[in-house]
């Protein structure tokens, strides 16, 4: 028995079953590609596996296969790889050179050698680099070349032929000439010889093996050679028996043995330390789809995992592991009978005898382990099926084998021999199912038969006959206990009491292939639902999918030894440990990890081995010995993509280092969604799983699995940290781990000073809205307060003018007693004094608003201070206070506002009178120096009190000596003159004793501005004080004549129906006057009847004044009527606007009627003077410029001379012609050429005519019929008689001058 088990042990691990020891797998076939005529191979620092093919350069790792291109000029052959000093430099057989840029992954044009050297036809043999980065070229019939820092240059001999290279040491390289071999010193560029070859042994590859010191020369038809450094010995290998082909490929393998590639031949393995020991020749063999890929081997590569891999011409790329294989194959071999009948394999069983039995799809083998025999059973018969699906041995030794559509045949277990067949068309057969899907003996010996299409049968083998129960589509036999079975349905879980049939549902909802008991629990094999856990006790279930580490979800097969369970999957074997739901695969055994297992196709031998059936035959191993190598592994960052753009295309980020090298990540805020694609380097590891976490965003790992890209979308800006790690196969142990630093920049918006920027905006728009809200409401207060101020001045001033006017006409009254005319005057002086009390309480409410504005204007401050002075002689002088005015300069000008510094001067000036002693001195003493002017104004009065002096420039001030001394005040004049004096920059001061007098003093600033414009300005001194010129000193009467103004038609437009009354009563002495309550209906009026002078107020509801004005200026019909505004509104601005609307004059009241009268006057005077000009016009004696300030009276009037001297000749132009031509009515032609030239269309027409012909006259070239003609005139007769009239000459005295 001993003996027995160390044989099968020999025969399993040393490969005396029908199997290769040698497995090669093609990469077309792992990767599902197609590539041929491979040429070279090597390997990189990260691991990956490089190999140049036709179609490109091939970039391989465990789980993934890349193709990348080559930018050539020009097509070539082959190429050859060459990695050094951690660059892969692909160099073709034509002399192109290229290298693979990391960075951007892809490969990049390095030189062109055949430019460089200018040789079209220049062939490369082989290339080396040195460890200074120079290349060392071998070509054929070109000698040989060394390339550095762009530079060529020819080492030795030209046209010799280089047929390859290997370094001896870092500074000797061996060069292998057509046929002898040279030393070449790559320091000096000296050579010496080694061997000689001699003809026709031609040289084809050179390798230099350090640890023997020789030298390995394969040659083109003589085989392949050894020199031996230390004897100096050259020597043919084995030439009886090694191939004399092309040796293209020579590399060790090992310690003792070489891997030559020969073209044709294949792979011969030999041993370097022996003598022509040849220790195995691999060959492609069509028949072994394991054999190498092709005979003609043009390069073999060791990488660091003692991986072989071979560049045929025919196979591509391939490779074998070196390992001892711990899996034996067991396939069918082909055109031997004794070897296994089929390699899909459905069934496996051991018998009492030792012998194996497969079950396949053509039939049944039987294997002897014992003697290696093999015996085949119901192989390519025809008249059944051939599909065997189920075996089984009775206590008998008996083999039970159910089939797909043949039912169950019976057969000797020791010849073969059939026994029996039960079957549905066998007639004797007691139950009718063609379909058998598996056969289980019980506890009591009883075989149980069930599939699909029938009923389950139960062979009772005490009685020699079948029981039947219901049917079931049954896949698997187990027994629970004694007497109850478990069946694995299509539809679930089944049980069924043997003795009583009953048959029960325990779980549905998946399709269970096979199962086990373990422990009291049923382990389910199911198809795409992975491993189910089954309580029976408890009916709960427990699934272990993929996401816990299996291969697959369809679990083929599962057997329990020892703790744990082997499991067969579609996509390969693995162990489970129910104990910690780890699983284990196998990615270090082909042969096991890269199968598909069939339908409880196992079996585990008594030997404690471990069958399997599969799609390819079936592999066996001891499960004790069996252990998953996991080499040394490592994370690769192949790829990231930024919004579906890999960043290596993407011209936003210049990556200065390879992908892989990054340790951190900076994304803008836009660039929040990537994917982040991973390789897993090293060999064994296709069955790794990947995990990730992204610390700031994730909370927990994510679930290991096979998914290499790692993708996040729309991530919040920040910083993260990308941990990844790689689980081996059983998901519990990390062999690597790394992590990448990722910070998404926030948009603008969302950074912390942008934050804080906006909330102290918000703060500032809250602020600013805030106080524009204040400023708001106190304009709004403002604007209701001045509109009050300007309503109460516009009233009081009105009023005012109703008392002030009545009293003027009073004092012409000569019938009226002196004591009348005493109250006369008294009533005039106070209503004098009210209104300037009225414009001081405008000014302090101006200045309250802060709606004052300076003005400057370069004045004479000595000329401005003397005329101040003069203005208040007369009053001083009714005090007998003498006034003195005293300056250290005669003239000086500065900028300062003129209106506001008189209300200063005057309210001093004014104020040191009021309050000075009679017969005292009041002293103005003026100081200019460049820098600024004062003004001390001194008076020797009641003086003020300290206490008094520090609120004396407060509003509605008064000290109270100054209200005990019964003087009139206000107490908002000295505010006024601070405020007017801090507008200019200066300073206004006081200083004082009581009864002794009190001194005021301003400093202003020196400033230098342009002179003011000459514009229309009604000083202070005109319209406010009261020491004005009296009004009985205006010129009125003597303007024009009485007659000439009679017949003017006045409309008043003023809202106040008393001064409405009143104007229309003292106007209507002198003109035809109409009035109008507001502008809307005087506009209304005046439409219906053009007025020759309008007087309007301004303040008035519907319409204003300035509206009115600007109506009347803009309207063409009622451009020329002349408009005096009246209005309470005393300021500049107020003033200059109306006058710039058009009006022509202004007026503020209160008023005198004597001035308003004058201002008629005055305007109609203007008007007859633009009259004259118009009528030089006429007369042609006026150029192109401009006569009337309205331009469009100036337009008309211009008009009107155009078509009219347009029209001469025309004897019927008349008055409607013309006022056709000018687009108007006839009456409203007639109106405005009476206005504005005091004719009528029929006299402005002859006036032109007549001044038209005496020009023709005095000319002399025309007569008096044709300048009749000529001017438009009916006959020469009514020519001469109208000319005569006109001119005072008649036609005839005008030729004979």
């Amino acid at each position: 028995m001993r003996f027995r088990y160390i044989f099968l042990f020999v025969t399993i691990f040393f490969g005396t079953v029908s199997a290769a020891d040698t497995k090669f797998y093609s990469v077309n076939s792992i990767y599902d590609i197609s590539v041929r005529e491979a040429y070279s191979i090597c390997s990189d620092k990260n691991g990956f596996v490089w190999a140049s093919a036709k179609t490109g350069i091939l970039r391989l790792t465990e789980n993934d296969c890349r193709l990348y291109k080559l930018p050539y000029d020009i097509a070539f052959i082959s190429s050859r790889l060459l990695y050094s000093n951690n660059v892969l430099y692909v160099c073709a057989n034509d002399g192109q050179m290229f290298y693979y840029n990391a960075v951007k992954d892809k490969f990049i044009p390095f030189v062109n050698i055949s430019k460089l050297l200018n040789d079209k036809f220049l062939v490369v043999n082989d290339i080396q680099a040195d460890d200074k980065g120079a290349f060392w070229i071998a070509t054929r019939f070109g000698g040989l070349y060394r390339y550095y820092k762009q530079k060529i240059s020819l080492i030795g001999r030209q046209r010799v032929e280089i047929r390859g290279f290997a370094w001896h040491d870092k500074r000797h390289l061996i060069v292998g000439y057509f046929d002898n071999v040279r030393l070449l010193d790559t320091e000096t560029g000296t050579d010496m010889p080694l061997v000689k070859l001699g003809n026709p042994n031609a040289l084809s590859k050179l390798y230099f093996d350090k640890n023997q010191n020789k030298l390995w020369i394969g040659t083109v038809s003589s085989g392949l050679y050894e020199y031996d450094f230390n004897k100096r010995i050259l020597s043919q290998f084995n030439a009886n028996v090694f191939p004399h082909q092309p040796v293209l490929a020579i590399t060790a393998n090992s310690d003792s043995t070489l891997l030559v590639g020969v073209d044709g031949q294949g792979i011969w393995k030999i041993d370097r330390k022996k003598a022509n020991r040849i220790i195995d020749i691999y060959k492609e063999d069509i028949d072994n789809a394991f054999s190498l890929h092709g005979d003609g081997v043009y390069d073999i590569f060791c990488d660091r995992n003692n991986r072989i891999w071979t560049a045929t011409y025919s196979g591509g790329i391939s490779f074998f592991d070196q390992r001892p294989s711990l899996v034996t194959q067991v396939s069918h071999l082909v055109n031997n009978a004794n070897s296994l009948c089929n390699n899909f394999i459905n069934k496996i069983i051991e018998d009492s005898r030792g012998n194996i039995w497969f079950a396949t799809n053509n039939g049944i083998s039987k294997w002897d382990v014992r003697s290696n025999r093999w015996a085949t059973f119901y192989h390519n018969e025809r008249k059944q099926a051939q599909v065997f699906l189920a075996l089984c041995e009775d206590n008998k030794g008996n083999i039970w084998a159910g089939t797909y559509a043949s039912g169950v045949y019976v057969l000797d277990g020791t010849s073969g021999r059939e026994i029996a067949h039960y079957g549905q068309n066998t007639g004797k057969s007691p139950f009718v199912n063609n379909f058998i899907h598996d056969i289980y003996k019980d506890s009591d010996g009883d075989l149980w038969i069930g599939g699909s299409g029938g009923n389950i049968a139960c062979y009772i083998v005490k009685e020699n006959r079948f029981r039947i129960y219901q049917e079931q589509p049954v896949s698997a036999f187990v027994e629970y206990k004694r007497g109850t079975m478990l069946l694995a349905c299509s539809y679930g879980l089944c049980s069924l009491d043997k003795k009583t049939g009953v048959e029960t549902i325990l779980k549905q909802g998946f399709l269970a292939q096979g199962m086990t008991i373990s422990n009291g629990e049923t382990w389910v094999a199911t198809r795409g639902d992975g491993l189910i856990r089954f309580n029976l006790a408890t009916k709960k279930i427990e699934k272990i999918t993929t996401a816990s580490g299996l291969p697959s979800n369809f679990i083929n097969g599962i057997m329990k030894i020892g703790d744990c369970f082997w499991i067969g999957t579609e996509t390969g074997l693995c162990k489970f440990n129910p104990k910690n739901y780890s699983v284990t695969t196998y990615s270090s055994h082909l042969s096991l990890s890269r199968a598909a297992y069939n339908i409880n196709a196992q079996c585990q031998l008594r030997n404690g081995s471990l069958i399997w059936g599969t799609n390819n035959g079936a592999v066996m191993f001891s499960p004790a010995a069996i252990r998953n190598v996991v080499s040394k592994a490592g994370l690769y960052l192949q790829d990231l993509t930024i919004s579906g753009v890999s960043i290596k295309d993407n011209p936003n980020f210049k990556l200065k280092y390879p992908l892989d090298s990054l340790t951190e990540i900076k994304l803008n805020y836009s660039q929040n969604t990537f994917s982040l694609e991973l390789l897993a380097l090293g060999q064994n590891i296709s069955d790794s799983k990947y995990s990730y976490l992204l610390e700031g965003f994730d909370k927990t790992w994510s679930q290991p699995n096979s998914q290499k890209i790692i993708t996040y979308t729309n991530l919040p800006s920040g910083s993260y940290v990308l941990k990844i790690r790689l689980y081996d196969n059983s998901m519990d142990h990390v062999i690597t781990e790394r992590s990448i630093n990722i910070r998404i920049v926030p948009p603008v918006w969302a950074r912390w000073w942008f934050v804080m920027l906006m909330l102290l905006i918000v703060a500032g728009v809250i602020y600013v809205l805030s106080r524009y809200y204040l400023e708001h409401i106190k304009k709004l207060h403002i604007e209701k307060k001045v509109q009050f101020f300007a309503n109460t001045a516009h009233e009081i001033r009105t009023a005012l003018t109703l008392i002030k006017a009545p009293i003027e006409e009073l004092n012409k009254d000569v019938a009226i007693s002196e004591a009348g005319k005493y109250y006369l005057r008294l009533a005039s002086e106070q209503s004098k004094r009210l209104s300037k009390v009225v414009t001081q309480i405008m000014d302090f409410q101006k200045l309250d608003v802060g709606k004052e504005h300076l003005s400057l204007c370069d004045v004479d401050i000595v000329n401005m201070i003397q005329l101040q002075k003069m203005m208040f002689e007369s009053y001083a002088q009714s005090k007998n206070i003498e006034l003195i005015f005293n300056t250290n300069v005669p003239a000086y000008n500065s900028g300062v506002d003129e209106t506001m510094m008189e209300k200063v001067l005057g309210n001093l000036i004014s104020n040191a009178i009021k309050y000075s002693h009679p017969k005292s001195r009041v002293t103005l003493n003026l100081n200019c120096t460049p820098e600024n002017w004062s003004l001390e104004v001194i008076d020797q009065g009641i003086g003020i009190s300290e206490k008094a002096q520090q609120s004396l420039f407060n509003e509605f001030y008064r000290g109270d000596n100054a209200v005990n001394a019964k003087v009139i005040g206000s107490g908002i004049g000295l505010m006024i003159a601070k405020n007017y004096v801090l507008l200019h920059g200066g300073e206004i001061s006081c200083s004082s004793k009581e009864n002794v007098g009190s001194c005021f003093k301003i400093v202003i600033p020196y400033k230098d501005v342009e002179p003011c414009s000459q514009v229309i300005k009604l000083t202070t001194s005109q319209q406010e004080n009261d020491f004005s010129i009296e009004h009985s000193d205006l010129p009125i009467a003597d303007q024009l004549p009485d007659d000439s103004h009679k017949r003017m038609k006045l409309l008043v437009v003023e809202d106040n129906i008393d001064l409405r009354n009143f104007l229309l009563f003292t106007l209507g002495n002198e003109f035809e006057v109409q009035a109008a309550e507001n502008g809307q209906i005087a506009w209304e009026i005046i439409q219906k009847d053009i007025p020759d002078l309008v007087v309007s107020d301004i303040m008035m509801p519907n319409m204003d004044g300035f509206e009115l004005c600007s109506l009347i200026k803009s309207t063409f019909q009622t451009s020329h009527v002349p408009v005096i505004l009246l209005t309470a509104l005393s300021e500049q601005a107020d003033q200059l606007h109306g006058l710039g609307l058009g009006a022509d004059d202004y007026l503020t009241k209160p008023f005198d009627v004597p001035i308003l009268l004058q201002r008629i006057k005055s305007i109609v005077q203007n008007r007859e003077n633009v009259r004259g000009k118009t009528l030089k016009m006429i007369d042609g004696e006026a150029g192109e410029e401009q006569i009337f300030e309205n331009k469009n009276n100036d337009q008309f009037v211009k008009k009107a001379l155009s078509v009219v001297r347009a029209n001469l000749e025309k004897t019927e132009f008349g008055k409607d012609e013309f006022a056709s031509a000018m687009n108007v009515s006839a009456s409203l032609l007639y109106k405005k050429l009476k206005t504005l030239t005091d004719q009528s269309p029929n006299e402005f027409i002859k006036s032109i005519r007549l001044n038209y012909a005496i020009e023709l006259l005095k000319s002399r070239k025309y007569s008096i019929t044709e300048v009749s003609e000529l001017t438009g005139f009916a006959s020469a007769g009514y020519f001469s008689t109208v000319f005569k009239k006109h001119f005072g000459k008649s036609p005839t005295d005008i030729l004979d001058a």
